[in-house]
């Protein structure tokens, strides 16, 4: 079966449509989908197979309402039930552009090429050396050979891994920290978002631009990566697809990566590490790109692996310097406050010590104001006594006198 053949299959389209020509693009959305678009006679065809998530969208000519380029690099079509797709990337926008409109207008095609294979030559070298945006064609069931490339056991559980190093807000080293610190330019990444078609599974997608050596000509590519995880009863399945879109041959494979993490027992995690190179078109360098991208990403594994143990280390020495600083300040507010309460007892003795001694010197003040007046009580009762002596005697002495008188006058 012919490619022309393979795709009218594909996208469902009457036998003997002519297909013009093909481009690479992406649609374009919350997460953009690099694939081919198709221009033929009657339809408008898109293709897409990015991690096992697949886009096959057909548009008939007849449904178009306008065809839009309000920048260099969209194309709008906008269909009679309102929907609307914006396709970008394209290598040359506007010879796209001209060859939709002239189809949609019904103009008269002049010069234009019906669907060539990829075996053109001139094309195929011409997509190798400006390649605008990654090609992803027909990928055959068990194409991918997935390589184990490492494993890691991690001291902590698998909810944590995902925590530490997938979540949006990665709390230990983010896959956008790896590309920082591997100096990436221009780091665009996603959030993480449901997939449309199966809500387990959540998506997300980076833009970088890497440095390139030993490339002819080039010092630098932009990258795009495409991320998928699910949760499953025993592991966390983490994905990564990856298209380098400014080397040569680039648009001929795509770098396919597997992460399983599995809960071990003693709540800590094990992450294996698959690889694989899947290749869209034939290519005499196949052995070349092969070598050169494994050995690319073992690379890019060990320096991850050491970038984590970096940081966590960092990690688990700053939670040992607060516990340690929590401890040493617990013994300083202990001493502090045993310092505090010492003076405490100190003032608190030194006080009741006073207040006995001023005790003492009240009760002996007190004891000697009641000697005092217990001598003047006696003193007066003394007095007492002798006055009424005296006045006895005094009663005695007239009475005497008085007898004294009598006895004189008789």
């Amino acid at each position: 079966m012919s490619a022309k053949d393979l795709l009218i299959q594909l996208f469902g389209l009457p036998k003997g449509e002519i297909i013009f020509q093909d481009y690479s693009c992406a649609l374009k959305g919350l997460i953009s989908k690099y694939g081919r678009i198709f221009i033929a006679e009657n339809h408008i065809c898109f293709y897409a197979n990015l991690a096992g998530s697949k886009t096959n969208l057909v548009i008939k000519l007849d449904d178009i309402a306008k065809l839009d380029s309000k920048n260099k690099s969209d194309i709008d079509i906008i269909l009679k039930d309102g929907r609307a797709f914006c396709f970008n990337g394209f290598h040359d926008k506007e010879q796209v552009y001209n060859l939709m409109n002239a189809l949609i207008s019904g103009q008269p095609l002049s010069n234009q090429q019906t669907f060539q294979s990829t075996t053109d030559s001139a094309r195929e070298d011409e997509s190798q050396i400006e390649n605008a945006e990654v090609e992803i064609q027909f990928l055959q069931s068990g194409a991918s050979m997935d390589q184990e490339m490492c494993k890691f056991t991690f001291s902590f559980s698998q909810d944590k891994f995902f925590e530490f190093f997938l979540a949006d807000d990665a709390l230990v080293y983010s896959i956008a920290d790896h590309r920082q610190s591997e100096k990436d330019t221009d780091i665009q990444l996603t959030k993480w978002t449901p997939v449309e078609d199966n809500p387990q599974m959540f998506q997300r997608e980076m833009k970088n631009v890497i440095k390139l050596t030993g490339v002819p000509f080039k010092d630098k590519s932009r990258m795009h990566k495409l991320f998928t995880y699910k949760k499953e009863a025993d592991k966390l399945i983490y994905t990564c697809t990856t298209h380098t879109l400014d080397v040569p041959y680039g648009n001929c494979f795509q770098a396919e990566e597997r992460w399983e993490v599995s809960q071990l027992e003693d709540n800590k995690c094990l992450l294996k590490i698959f690889a694989s190179v899947v290749f869209t078109k034939s290519t005499m360098m196949k052995g070349t790109i092969m070598s050169k991208t494994m050995s690319g990403l073992k690379d890019d594994y060990e320096k991850w692996i050491n970038n984590v143990k970096i940081k966590l280390e960092a990690m688990a020495k700053s939670q040992k310097s607060q516990t340690s600083n929590i401890n040493h300040e617990y013994e300083d507010s202990k001493k502090l406050d045993d310092n505090i309460l010492s003076k405490i007892m100190q003032t608190s003795q030194s006080q009741q010590a006073k207040q006995t001694i001023s005790q003492t010197q009240f009760y002996q003040g007190r004891k000697s104001e009641l000697l005092y007046l217990l001598s003047i009580f006696l003193l007066i009762i003394i007095m007492l006594i002798q006055i009424g002596i005296l006045n006895k005697q005094s009663q005695k002495l007239e009475n005497l006198e008085l007898l004294v008188l009598q006895l004189q006058q008789r």
